[in-house]
């Protein structure tokens, strides 16, 4: 069943914490048809948090992102790198680059790895073949030699550990949260990469499957554009974003269908209806 943004009934709520908290990294490779089984007793429930893209005007504040300085390849290097891939093409680079990887391992083995194998090629093999060059187009190249830096900007993720880094790549934050005993455990799927899609599509078939014979209940959250938490609505039953499932986790549309079968969707589309209801709401309640 396909929910739209409009037949969700947006609750302006305190994010209930609890759902998160406490939480240790769960490792499961399990099946869908094994998760099914394994997570029957287990209480899981599933969190998708929608990611909303932070305020222009906090992209440099403080409290909201955290700059890290990280080191950069020097002018000198990228000009050496740029005249290997000009004789030799992109392709044929990477082949001439792997060989000489190959040819001075050995080397770089022999003597205890006092420095980084990438050295011996640019002392043997790539300065020899490319400084001329450059030294005559550029006069200064001790200039071009200097360290240099780049400044990284990552978002914080507000979220108790250990769930508070986030794959910003992915448009939204899907968490699968079980219990054994006295504790509660976290496997987290999404669309930024291959091991995140692949989480996501297993959890999803497994719970689909499970969610037919006992209600998997589901909670959607909105991380907004001041990296504040806002809880939009629960579901009694398996609730889910359309996207990416299947993903690095195939199965054959019929089999896929047959799984899913009651489980509730939310396509990507509605992501950003959602948000503007939310906001719309929200700015009636302000108001009132």
């Amino acid at each position: 069943m396909n929910l739209s943004a409009n037949q969700i009934s947006i609750k302006h709520q305190l994010s209930d914490l609890s759902l998160l908290t406490g939480l240790t990294w769960g490792n499961n490779s399990l099946s869908h048809q094994e998760l099914a089984k394994n997570l029957e007793d287990k209480s899981p429930y599933t969190v998708t948090i929608i990611l909303d893209n932070l305020a222009p005007e906090l992209r440099n504040r403080k409290t909201y992102i955290q700059k890290t300085r990280h080191p950069r390849m020097s002018l000198y290097r990228e000009h050496l790198h740029q005249s290997l891939t000009t004789e030799f093409g992109k392709e044929g680079s990477n082949k001439q680059y792997s060989e000489w990887i190959d040819k001075y391992r050995q080397q770089w083995l022999e003597e205890g790895k006092t420095k980084e194998l990438d050295d011996y090629i640019l002392e043997l093999e790539m300065e020899p073949r490319y400084q001329q060059s450059i030294e005559n187009r550029y006069k200064n190249l001790e200039k071009l030699k200097q360290p240099r830096s780049i400044i990284r900007r990552e978002r914080y993720y507000t979220l108790p550990e250990p769930i508070s880094r986030v794959d910003w790549r992915s448009p939204y934050d899907n968490l699968f949260i079980w219990t054994e005993g006295n504790h509660k455990y976290v496997a987290r799927g999404g669309s930024g990469s291959s091991g995140a899609r692949e989480t996501n599509s297993r959890f999803i078939f497994a719970l689909g499957l499970l969610n037919q014979r006992q209600e998997v209940p589901s909670h959607l959250f909105l991380y907004d554009k001041t990296n504040k938490l806002q809880k939009l609505h629960s579901f009694p039953t398996l609730t889910v974003p359309k996207y990416d499932i299947g993903a690095n986790y195939h199965l054959d549309s019929i089999q896929a269908k047959r799984l899913l079968s009651g489980t509730q969707f939310i396509w990507w589309e509605d992501f950003a209806e959602l948000k503007r209801l939310f906001l719309s709401t929200e700015n009636v309640l302000y108001r009132s």
